[in-house]
This record gives C-alpha cells, sequence and structure tokens, in this order.
C-alpha cells in the first residue's frame, strides 16, 4: 500500500486521491505501460477505465521517457540526469528515421511507438530554435522560431 488513505477493496472516489495515487505510484515503481499502471491501481483497490486513466496522465502531464536501460517508462516529472546526457542523445539518434522542413515547421518521422518519448526529449533539451512539440505514435511536429537555424536544430537533435 501506498497511502495511509487507500484500504484494499475500497475505491478511491476522488478523481483529485486517486491523480495523487497515480503521482505516488509513477514516483515510487517504473511502470511501462498503462495496463502495467491500471493492474497497479487495481492492487490499490482503484478500478478505473484505460480512458479515464489516458485523461488522467494527460491533466498530470506525464511522459514516457527512456531509462538507463533503454525501456520507456512514465514520469511525471523531468527526468534527473542532465538532458545532455550521451544516452539521452544516442537513443534519440537511433529512434529518429528522418526529418523534413516546411517553413518554421519540422516533421520528425520515428520507429512506431517512439514518437512522444522523442518530443518529451527534445523539449527537455531546450533547443534554442524549438518552440514547442506535438507527438503521434511514429510522426512528431516540432515547431520552430520564425527564421530559426534549421542546420543548429539538426546538430542539437542529431549531432549532424
Amino acid at each position: 500500500m501506498l497511502s495511509e488513505g487507500t484500504k484494499e477493496g475500497t475505491t478511491l472516489k476522488s478523481q483529485e486521491s486517486r491523480r495523487r495515487l497515480i503521482q505516488q505510484i509513477l514516483h515510487s515503481e517504473k511502470i511501462h505501460s498503462q495496463e502495467a499502471l491500471l493492474k497497479r491501481l487495481g492492487k490499490e483497490g482503484v478500478t478505473v477505465t484505460q480512458a479515464t486513466l489516458s485523461r488522467d496522465l494527460k491533466f498530470l502531464s506525464v511522459a514516457r521517457v527512456p531509462d538507463r536501460s533503454g525501456e520507456y517508462v512514465y514520469t511525471v516529472d523531468a527526468p534527473k540526469e542532465s538532458t545532455q546526457d550521451p544516452f539521452i542523445l544516442d537513443d534519440l539518434r537511433r529512434e529518429i528515421i528522418a526529418i523534413q522542413f516546411s517553413g518554421n515547421l519540422a516533421v520528425v518521422k520515428t520507429k512506431m511507438g517512439y514518437a512522444p518519448g522523442i518530443a518529451y526529449a527534445i523539449d527537455q533539451l531546450k533547443v534554442s530554435e524549438a518552440l514547442g512539440t506535438v507527438g503521434g505514435d511514429d510522426t512528431l511536429l516540432v515547431i520552430l522560431k520564425e527564421g530559426a537555424d534549421r542546420a543548429k536544430f539538426l546538430k542539437a537533435v542529431t549531432g549532424e
């Protein structure tokens, strides 16, 4: 059990309590999928639909990021290690398939399922040319500042 107010077999009624529990779980354990998180919540006596869990994760700004072993895990905080860590940059570079530009937009193709993690990593790199990212499953959109130096963006993201 994680919190005193949660007893096995009871259901957390309030959205706020459920979200606090999700945060506690993600702070203390490595959770690799929504299915695993649903099962973990079930152990705490919390029954929730996948759709509700997705909304909770979005509300909490939860991201899937690579850990030291290369597996993706959910996190509610920015990674503790520096985003300049070569591991993160190497992982970023391995999973990007292609980058194409159109005006101040960069369309980044990734391996299936990696776009959200890559978008998060780009955001954490704080590349001065990038205003923000939007990630799908295998494609993400990077919005660049007007007149951004594309070569500088590519070097920051791919090292090329």
